[in-house]
């Protein structure tokens, strides 16, 4: 029974890792939508409505576009990284690897199965010279 319940408790822990990433990903899908709205034609579009009004002249509408449109692309990178490190993160606890881990993995196999084909001839033709 203590086995039960101790295998509910880890698939129930798996299934909380599972959700918290998917909430990651919706949270970082999100926010890149936010920064997504801030594009450079909304911020000029803003800015040009400023220098109609005569609240700032045209040097510093562009300016102001310049600023807001690194600060956006800042702030985009900010959030792609972090969601780069919480999912890197979030892959080694469900030990989960890396395309690296995996490619490498590949390439073993790859050479186990030469090393094998290899042996196999060995053994054929040792086998064809004692018929």
């Amino acid at each position: 029974m203590a086995q039960s319940a101790n295998g509910t408790n880890d698939t129930e822990a798996r299934s909380a890792r599972v959700q918290g990433i998917k909430d990651l990903i919706e949270r970082t899908f999100l926010a890149g939508m936010g920064a997504a709205a801030l594009t450079k034609d909304r911020i000029q579009d803003l800015v040009e409505e400023l220098v109609d009004r005569g609240q700032i002249n045209a040097e510093e509408g562009r300016d102001v576009v310049e600023r807001l449109v690194a600060r956006s692309r800042d702030e985009a990178r900010t959030v792609l990284k972090r969601a780069d490190s919480s999912l890197r993160g979030a892959y080694r606890e469900l030990g989960l690897g890396s395309r690296k881990d995996v490619e490498e993995m590949v390439l073993r196999i790859e050479q186990l199965e030469h090393r094998v084909k290899l042996l196999e001839q060995n053994a054929d033709s040792q086998g064809a010279k004692k018929t």
